[in-house]
């Protein structure tokens, strides 16, 4: 009995090891593969594989809360203004809207003049799978994901990406 009990114990710490040293988990968190998915609306489709070989700077807001609002906007005119320089294009921006209403998603967008190429909402019943796969339970985040589809980093600030633009 006790052999059997050894044995699967060193069983599960061997599968644990294996799975940690493959690092193909996708589990939202910096230094991970990002988690996959695709939004679809009447006139675009967009999945993260589709991304890869681009930097990514995926981010959810909702009105309700006004710190990713504010980080909406800051992102978006850094992606604007990365488009205008002579630099070319780092980062594509994603930004995902966690509200209820759709009317309201509209209206804040036009509002706030975002672009509209770069927001997506989201119907409640699909949110809960972005909360549990990025980790979003204790508020919302953006993640900057390279071009491999690995997160190099939670929230980053505005130096970090335009460090990027000048590597």
């Amino acid at each position: 009995m006790k052999k059997t009990m050894a044995i699967i114990v060193i069983f599960a710490v061997l599968l644990g090891l294996g799975s940690a040293a493959s690092g193909s988990a996708a589990d939202g968190k910096v230094g991970s593969k990002a988690p996959m998915f695709k939004i679809e609306r009447s006139d675009s489709t967009v999945a993260l594989d589709d991304m890869k070989g681009k930097w990514v700077l995926l981010q959810f807001w909702a009105s309700s809360d006004a710190d990713s609002r504010i980080a909406c906007k800051q992102y978006t005119m850094l992606e604007q203004n990365q488009e205008s320089s002579n630099s070319g294009e780092r980062f594509h921006l994603l930004a995902i809207n966690l509200d209820r209403s759709e009317r309201l998603f509209r209206e804040i967008v036009r509002r706030d003049g975002l672009s509209a190429e770069s927001q997506f909402f989201i119907e409640r019943s699909n949110a809960e799978k972005f909360i549990d796969d990025y980790h979003l339970e204790s508020g919302l985040s953006s993640f900057l994901i390279d071009p491999n589809g690995r997160i190099v980093a939670k929230n980053p600030s505005e130096q970090q990406l335009i460090e990027l633009a000048i590597n």
